[in-house]
């Protein structure tokens, strides 16, 4: 089959957007120092510098209205933590007890969600700041705080003026995104199909990637589907992620009989040709994600139409050759229904450059209902105040290391100590010691690497030029956020550590000394992650109840000729977000200590059947909708007997069928991951 060439720079390209966003927050940084240089004088203009960066931290692609909300919420946070550290400073025991409190605040908000992670930061991070001021007087310290509140307002405002001008291409960036992501869940898909790759472990892949695309499509959501209007672009590709969803519903149905294919020594051609077929789908996408970034009006390579093509054929082919009727049946189906996969693929393609069919892609469905809600008020975190919490318990954590980093670093014998080995802190520390070692080698290793280029910038540049390192290591924290942590880690590590060298330039100190307070801030933070834990074992049953109570619920949504398409689609998406989030926990349970894994296998075999159990829904669903009798209702009140009645569900009782035995597997790997939770949990 031929290929379509790849452009030579496309790739640079796409890197090259994410900086264009990540320099948007570089440059709001870098013209308020400038600007308040300029009035105030490069030294004394400082603190508002620190005020820009401070109010950065939270700024991530969003919405204008959301993100003046986030970024005021942020702020807002980052002014009282800082007034409270200048009116304890002092006294030195209040100043390690409000380091502590601000730290346990900080925390706390992570509770709000995980778009909160980077507004907790906001709370920590200009502490450490202004903990490396001198010791001022107090008219001295109120000076400080307008000039730090009169920064981050400017930043606010600056940010603000900016999404205006740069929603557009927001937009299209989590769009690309979204594709690319939907591009490497159809490569994960072609191992499923490959008789020489283990099917568990296929499967595992695969559910790692959907979840990886599950994340992506819930921060898309935020902004593509917030006031998308009637036609342009903004319609159009607020419709993406509906098609994207339809051609997901297809290539998981398409996955139902997958081992009864791959054990029909006949379906060797066909498995081929489908690994072919999802291989170039995947490629394609990758080249449609990577030209929307450059037109309105992105197309596919032609060899996406002779992939749909060639499994058509193969389709024909399957009908006539003579193997098991079973295996024959599955295949026609598993073909036909990943052609309609990729033929949701060409739809995309279309509704991109045609406001017609991108309207008619959205039909009824209320695109508000999918928008992400954020909450901002303190009862949010009511329910986190709870010795059982996993957010109480990482705020407690996090407060404790702060306060014993604060308590280390004056034991060194200089105060400059306690800003190094606090960041450190502040940046490695996470909630959970799964997902804290899941990115701590990056964090430390890009900790460090930042560590290594702050200091040889302090010893090497003018100050004029630092202010220049501010802001492009501002924009490389942002820029690199998900495309490659440890980058973003550095970055962030040369904004911090640059800023703190600037609010008294005349101390230095040698690379290996800071170097040396990195690791003692790494250390503890890691220490500090053994202290009142909540191992995943312990909220993985909950997620897994969660999962059961969304499979019931999709399966009530999918068996139902009357459901409407709204309805199916918000079930769909929530336990696609359901298999996401326990899939997630397995992976973050995978880095624990071993005594603390309990149930990962099961966890695991559970993942798989609820999988297929999708796959059956979905492929039921599409076969009512291309005119297949609805399903028997004995069958359907079977199913949903089942999986709403998880503990008393019995094989006896059970229909035949398919998707009877696939909800029954769902119900066996349940109970038998509920056994070994409650009895290794002990």
């Amino acid at each position: 089959m031929p290929r379509w060439p790849r452009p030579p720079n496309l790739l640079r390209l796409f890197v090259g957007q994410h900086i264009i966003n990540g320099a948007s927050v570089g440059l709001g940084v870098v013209a308020v120092a400038l600007v308040s240089s300029a009035i105030f004088g490069f030294a004394a203009g400082q603190p508002a510098t620190l005020g820009a960066i401070s109010a950065s931290i939270s700024d991530l692609p969003a919405p204008w209205r959301e993100k003046a909300k986030t970024l005021g919420f942020g702020f807002a946070l980052a002014l009282l933590s800082t007034v409270a550290i200048q009116l304890a400073l002092p006294w030195a025991v209040a100043a390690l007890v409000m380091i502590g409190l601000i730290s346990f605040v900080g925390g706390l908000v992570t509770g709000l969600g995980r778009w909160a992670v980077a507004v907790g930061m906001q709370a920590v991070i200009p502490m450490v700041f202004i903990l490396g001021f001198p010791r001022e007087t107090f008219p001295a310290a109120v000076r400080i705080e307008l000039l730090l509140a009169g920064g981050g307002v400017a930043y606010i405002a600056f940010a603000l003026l900016a999404t205006v001008f740069t929603d557009a291409s927001a937009r299209r960036l989590v769009t690309s995104e979204s594709i690319r992501e939907f591009s490497l869940y159809m490569r994960a898909v072609a191992g499923v199909f490959d008789p020489d790759q283990e099917l568990a472990a296929a499967y595992g892949a695969t559910i790692r990637q959907q979840s990886m695309l599950s994340e992506q499509l819930q921060s898309a959501r935020s902004l593509l589907l917030d006031r998308p209007g009637e036609k342009g672009e903004r319609m159009r590709l607020a419709a993406s992620i509906g098609i994207l969803l339809d051609a997901l519903d297809a290539l998981v149905a398409a996955q139902c009989d997958v081992d009864l294919i791959r054990q029909t020594p006949e379906a060797a051609t066909a498995l081929a040709r489908i690994g072919d077929a999802l291989r170039v789908g995947s490629f394609d996408l990758e080249h449609l994600s990577l030209e929307l970034l450059t037109t309105g009006r992105p197309i596919l390579p032609p060899d996406h139409q002779l992939a749909i093509d060639a499994l058509k054929r193969e389709a024909a082919r399957a009908e006539a050759e003579a193997m098991d009727p079973k295996a024959r049946a599955a295949l026609v189906a598993t073909t036909w229904r990943l052609v309609l996969s990729l033929s949701h693929i060409r739809r995309l393609e279309r509704a991109l450059s045609d406001d017609e069919t991108a309207r008619a892609s959205i039909g009824d469905v209320n695109l508000a209902a999918f928008i992400p809600k954020r909450r901002y008020a303190p009862s949010a975190l009511m329910p986190h105040l709870s010795l059982d919490s996993p957010v109480l318990r990482f705020a407690v954590r996090l407060a404790l290391a702060m306060m014993a980093g604060a308590v280390v670093a004056q034991s060194l014998g200089d105060e400059r100590h306690g800003n190094w080995v606090l960041l450190t802190i502040a940046v490695v520390m996470r909630a959970g010691y799964g997902l804290t070692k899941q990115r701590r080698d990056d964090r430390v290793i890009g900790t460090l690497i930042g560590c290594v280029v702050a200091a040889g910038s302090v010893a090497y540049l003018p100050a004029g030029a630092l202010v220049a390192v501010q802001g492009l290591a501002v924009a490389v924290t942002h820029s690199f956020a998900r495309l490659n942590y440890r980058v973003a880690s550095s970055g962030a590590s040369v904004t911090a550590l640059v800023s703190l060298h600037l609010v008294q330039p005349w101390v230095s100190a040698p690379i290996l000394v800071r170097l040396a307070d990195t690791l003692i801030g790494a250390a503890i933070a890691h220490l500090f992650n053994y202290l009142w834990p909540r191992w995943e074992s312990s909220e993985a049953p909950r997620l897994a109840s969660r999962l059961q109570a969304q499979l019931a619920a999709f399966a009530a949504a999918a068996l139902r000729t009357d459901v409407s398409d709204h309805d199916y689609r918000l079930a769909r998406k929530n336990v696609i977000e359901a298999i996401a989030a326990l899939s997630d926990s397995a992976g973050r349970m995978s880095s624990e200590p071993m005594a603390a894994r309990k149930g990962l296998d099961e966890m695991a075999n559970l993942l798989i059947a609820a999988y297929s159990l999708v796959a059956e829904l979905s492929a039921a669903r599409l076969a009512v909708q291309t005119g297949a009798p609805p399903l028997n209702p004995a069958i359907r009140e079977g199913v949903q007997g089942l999986l709403a009645n998880q503990s008393g569900a019995a094989a006896s009782d059970a229909p035949a069928g398919p998707l009877a035995a696939a909800a029954l597997a769902v119900t066996s790997a349940a109970r038998t991951y509920e056994r070994v939770a409650k009895t290794e949990g002990k």
